[in-house]
């Protein structure tokens, strides 16, 4: 299969890489939960051989972005509590560069990760939802983590546990050197109002109904267009493509192919350092996420996010001639409640596991 690694549909040549070696499917794995959303940066530690699992077993090792040190096997307190569920929120931004100061979180996905009910619930947030005096995507830049943390937890019922927030180069690298991920693509469509970030342009894109290998300009493309036909044109549509994305990254940081050689492991590092990917999440909260996902083939993945059913488009001459969503009756009360069933282990869902 050949990857698809630009905007349009042009296909070039890819090439996955080959082994099989346990401490790698760590950092990759790490690596990828940063890059599409879920997580990375202060989970990662200095390593420079090819011995993970002994270095854990070493009196001190130091964190990636704090230089600080931490005990032997940090993840041991975390490993204590049985069956403690995450809750991360993914914080995708519309940031093209480093040097920008001002961007917009448009991208919300709390993951909640149960092992006791076995499932991962992946829930995304539009981000036109209107919060405290203003869009919920401008919260996080305008007011910090707490208030949107807040918000989340208003909105779900669930308290977010860590965040980490990525920009378009970390989504496109890290799925690069998966070696692209196969996404099961649901509908045709295309998108003559893709924009072109350098030009300020527009592009058209277009995908077929089908399995399809893409690279990171290709995922990021799929995951951000909002004006295609054929159904796909509306910010619910992108959400759902989102997950899409998720669920395939799960599959190919899993699969033997999509390993880092020990270049690439240094390039990672690098990368993680020189891009300034924000987490707050610790060594031990990472080993113990690792210690979650390594089963990952228990779990049933459930997509969801707040649409038509409990939110709506009220006039805009109520918002200052904005085009925003509100809760309908003013309550996420039914939304909450609707995500608590997800979690039962006994309902019928349309998660999909990933075996």
């Amino acid at each position: 299969m050949t990857i698809s690694n630009d905007a349009t549909t042009t296909s070039i040549t890819g090439v996955i890489p080959n082994g099989q070696n346990s401490h790698k499917k760590i950092i990759i794995t790490l690596a990828f939960l940063v890059g599409v959303g879920v997580f990375l940066a202060a989970g990662l530690t200095i390593i420079t051989g090819n011995k993970a699992y002994e270095q854990l077993n070493k009196p001190l090792i130091k964190t990636l972005l704090t230089g600080e040190s931490s005990p032997s096997n940090p993840f041991a307190s975390l490993m204590k509590k049985e069956s403690k569920p995450l809750n991360l929120a993914l914080l995708g931004i519309d940031r093209r560069s480093k040097a920008e100061s001002a961007f917009r979180t448009d991208t919300m996905i709390l993951v909640s990760i149960d092992p006791k009910a076995n499932k991962v619930v992946l829930i995304s947030i539009p981000r036109d939802l209107w919060v405290q005096g203003g869009r919920i995507n401008a919260l996080y830049i305008q007011r910090g983590w707490e208030s949107l943390d807040n918000a989340l937890e208003e909105i779900t019922g669930i308290n977010p546990d860590h965040y980490i927030l990525t920009d378009f180069e970390d989504f496109k690298w890290v799925i690069n050197n998966l070696g692209g991920v196969e996404v099961d693509v649901e509908n045709t469509f295309t998108d003559t109002q893709y924009p072109i970030d350098a030009t300020k342009g527009y592009q058209t894109v277009s995908f077929t109904k089908g399995t399809e290998l893409m690279g990171g300009e290709r995922s990021l493309v799929f995951s951000r267009s909002r004006k295609g036909n054929n159904g796909e044109g509306s910010d619910w549509m992108r959400m759902k493509r989102q997950h899409l994305i998720l669920k395939a990254a799960v599959k190919s940081v899993f699969s033997p192919k999509n390993l880092f050689n020990t270049e690439n492991i240094k390039d990672a590092f690098s990368t993680i350092v020189n891009h300034g990917i924000e987490t707050d999440m610790d060594l031990d909260v990472a080993y113990y996420l690792w210690d979650l996902v390594k089963d990952h083939q228990k779990y049933t993945y459930i997509s969801t996010y707040l649409d038509g059913n409990y939110v709506y488009n009220p006039p805009m001459s109520e918002y200052g001639g904005a085009w925003v969503l509100a809760p309908i009756n003013n309550t996420y009360f039914n939304f909450r409640e609707y995500v608590k069933t997800l979690f039962e282990e006994t309902k019928e869902t349309s998660g999909t596991n990933l075996q």
